[in-house]
């Protein structure tokens, strides 16, 4: 009976919510500045990748964005955990629950499997550098867009939460493909630029 209860209580408020507005839709002011933060230190990074043409600065900055970029991705798996916690959603959803459960450790794992990764890959050719990184956290990235757009139609996101995540991987995703075009443009044709920088 106290399960029954407890479960229809759920559905009760959790039907108000959807009916009269969540009002978690308003991002938290800790949040909103976290985020901000986040938010310019990966466009401080989109600028390097933009403006660099020195294969020695991307060379040297890269693996501190892919690491960056692993952290987020890892601190944001984490932020499953915090809403399972918190017993955030309806009930009615216990597959999601569940998903939503397994979903924090797999993407923390791969935000530290893309940090890992960023220094290159031991035991396999030089040549593969860190590109596997990007590769994984691109897809890590893309994939928990998707996810959370599938928990959020389930009210099993917070409406801000939202928001802030997709804007933010918006900016990482832009800024890991134009790093993989930029560096691979650079790798490719780094002695030809040595040589014009040497002669200018």
């Amino acid at each position: 009976p106290d399960a029954l209860r407890s479960h229809l209580d759920s559905a009760h408020h959790w039907e108000m919510m959807r009916i009269l507005g969540d009002p978690m839709s308003s991002t938290p002011p800790s949040a909103k500045h976290l985020f901000i933060s986040c938010a310019v230190i990966e466009g401080i990074f989109l600028c390097v990748n933009i403006g660099t043409m020195s294969p020695f600065i991307f060379e040297k900055i890269m693996p501190y964005h892919l690491k960056y970029t692993g952290l987020i991705l890892g601190w944001w798996g984490g932020t499953y955990c915090g809403l399972n916690m918190a017993r955030y959603g309806p009930r009615s959803q216990g597959a999601w629950f569940l998903a939503r459960t397994a979903a924090g450790p797999i993407f923390v794992a791969l935000g530290v499997a893309g940090l890992a990764l960023a220094d290159g890959v031991p035991g396999l050719p030089r040549e593969w550098g860190p590109w596997p990184s990007y590769v994984l956290l691109i897809t890590s990235f893309g994939g928990m867009a998707i996810f959370d757009a599938a928990l959020h139609a389930r009210q099993m996101l917070p409406p801000w939460l939202l928001k802030w995540k997709v804007g933010v991987s918006g900016l990482i995703t832009a800024s890991l493909l134009l790093g993989v075009l930029k560096g691979r443009y650079l790798e490719r044709n780094a002695h030809e630029l040595i040589m014009a920088y040497a002669l200018s």
